[in-house]
């Protein structure tokens, strides 16, 4: 091997360890910028954590990682409690087009922010639509409904993603189910399933809380 080709050799080498120092870079300074928003946040001191998360969101990593999807979170959260509710719809429709379930429901809550159910309901409709086995989706939306007193309504949407084979977040639907049965009145149905629920899930304080309740009615 001449001399040209190993100087050209060692000269690449050294590029990519430096990029790959570079990126290794900024994910560790992304992470400390981030725990800085978190304490921000933290002391709902939201516009100050909202300038930390965006500079967090910013910094250059070599891919796409899930800090930088929790950064992104943190980021539309801070958003979210300014009121600044279309900066955080903005925030989190970058998180949608990355399959992120969570941003269908918190897009939903900046809706509702907005006093503007019917899109909230829409946004659930959509992300149900896009990844019918995300619990969570179908969470917010019984949560909406119920919000209106639509138990019914919500109940149905419980039940249909009960029917989705492998779904996801399948604890939080068979609470929220329990819920619904007893915003009902229908207690005896609650207790069947807040048993049902224990069993499945023993170590579940709330289920349990829950049970003990409906023991008493």
């Amino acid at each position: 091997m001449s001399d040209k080709v190993k100087g050209i050799l060692i000269a690449v080498i050294i590029i990519i360890i430096g990029f790959l120092g570079f990126c290794g870079y900024g994910f560790i300074s992304q992470k400390l910028t981030a725990n800085e928003g978190i304490e921000h946040l933290e002391q709902k001191e939201y516009q100050q954590a909202y300038e930390k998360f965006h500079k967090a969101s910013g910094k250059f990593t070599l891919i796409w990682t899930k800090q930088k999807t929790d950064v992104m979170f943190y980021e539309g959260e801070a958003l979210y409690q300014l009121e600044r509710y279309d900066d955080a719809v903005s925030i989190y429709n970058k998180l949608i087009e990355k399959k992120e379930s969570r941003g269908y429901s918190f897009k939903a809550f900046c809706y509702m922010g907005k006093g503007e159910t019917q899109e909230a309901l829409e946004v659930c409709n959509q992300g149900i639509a896009a990844l019918p086995q995300a619990g969570d989706i179908y969470c917010t939306k019984y949560g909406i409904l119920a919000n209106q007193k639509k138990y019914q309504e919500g109940l149905e949407v419980l039940e249909k993603a009960l029917k989705q084979k492998e779904l996801e977040d399948k604890q939080e639907v068979l609470f929220s189910r329990i819920s619904a049965y007893e915003s009902m009145f229908e207690y005896d149905t609650a207790y069947k399933y807040a048993k049902e629920y224990v069993k499945a899930y023993p170590k579940d304080k709330k289920g349990k809380k829950e049970l003990t309740f409906l023991e008493t009615r």
